[in-house]
């Protein structure tokens, strides 16, 4: 091939990809374009027809007319969310909810099966928000279809799932499609209503090991637990696992309570600081004279973070102080155990 036919391809293909490279540019101006258009009308929206709405859904007066585009439609979800959120009552949400059954049905049903994600994620939320049960058996359809997309797209199926189908959602607790990690366990159990807690009490022992560790984890932020929990945490401080021992400490820790201060005996020479470090900051609320015997023998742990628990939880029982003062009497040659006495007082 000669030079200058070589050149000519070379010189054939910049222009093309320059022209590509042009198209591409151009489009990306008119998307933005659109974008900031759309944004403009729906903010116009709001701004000419924000006290209808509030006549509607807080006055419960009658609309004059049924908005049909899609900017129009845009702006009166802004709206619904809005309302919603903010004066958080059940007259304004029904209102919402109904009025979206009526006359979104369409708008909402084209994101949830659009190929953009973030369509999709948008009408999960508001199908969580605003309570838009016409959309939950086509969620229903793709999850039994196993079409969970994105680990965020699973999610917000499944907290739609476990606020209407109760089965559907501890199917996919049991065998999640995804793999989840404690972090994502934590966000769908934070979420849940307390009947499913109650369930996965009662049904410990069926439940995988991820979701049994997270469910200690959650237990340790939920104050609403009875006294069956606790009988729960104590059987579990037997268990061979230690991430699920250090776990019931720690729910224990925040339940604020314990049936007999012998079940914690073991933990004062366990070989695990974090252990001894959970079981003085147990003994904290724990009156009986064996918890004070406990706590003056974890004043003398080789851990700084243990010594400095067990003055801290003497410091708030009957007599603690004293018992402190003692111990530091007593213990004037081992600086580090004085030094914990000392910070504390």
């Amino acid at each position: 091939m000669k030079i200058e036919e070589i050149l000519t391809w070379i010189l054939i293909i910049c222009s093309v990809m320059l022209f590509i490279l042009l198209c591409i540019y151009f489009y990306m101006i008119y998307r933005k374009n659109l974008k900031k258009s759309s944004f403009n009308k729906i903010n116009h929206y709001i701004q000419q027809n924000d006290r209808d709405w509030y006549n509607y859904l807080v006055l419960n007066k009658p609309l004059q007319n049924h908005s049909t585009t899609k900017n129009e439609l845009a702006a009166i979800d802004t709206i619904f969310v809005s309302y919603v959120t903010s004066m958080n009552k059940e007259e304004i949400l029904e209102r919402a909810s109904t009025y979206a059954a009526l006359n979104m049905k369409n708008y909402y049903t084209k994101q949830l099966t659009s190929r953009d994600e973030a369509d999709r994620l948008h009408a999960l939320q508001r199908t969580l928000i605003l309570d838009l049960e016409f959309l939950v058996p086509l969620i229903e359809r793709r999850l039994k279809d196993n079409r969970t997309g994105s680990m965020e797209e699973y999610l917000l199926m499944l907290k739609v799932a476990a606020k209407y189908n109760r089965n559907l959602f501890l199917a996919h607790m049991y065998k999640p499609r995804l793999t989840f990690n404690d972090n994502e366990y934590h966000l769908l159990l934070s979420n849940i209503e307390d009947s499913y807690s109650d369930y996965f009490k009662d049904h410990f022992e069926e439940l995988p090991m991820q979701l049994k560790l997270a469910f200690l984890e959650y237990s340790c932020l939920n104050r609403n637990l009875g006294p069956s929990y606790l009988s729960l945490f104590e059987q579990l401080l037997t268990s061979e696992c230690g991430g699920m021992r250090l776990r019931a400490l720690r729910a224990i820790s925040s339940y604020g309570e314990i049936s007999h201060v012998k079940h914690y005996e073991e933990f004062v020479d366990s070989t695990h600081w974090e252990e001894r470090l959970l079981l003085a900051e147990i003994l904290r609320f724990v009156k009986e004279d064996d918890s004070y015997t406990y706590l003056k023998k974890l004043m003398l742990d080789p851990n700084s973070n243990v010594r400095k628990q067990a003055a801290l939880s003497l410091m708030g029982l009957p007599d603690g102080q004293a018992i402190l003062q003692q111990v530091s009497d007593n213990e004037d040659h081992i600086p580090s155990t004085q030094a914990s006495v000392k910070e504390s007082l």
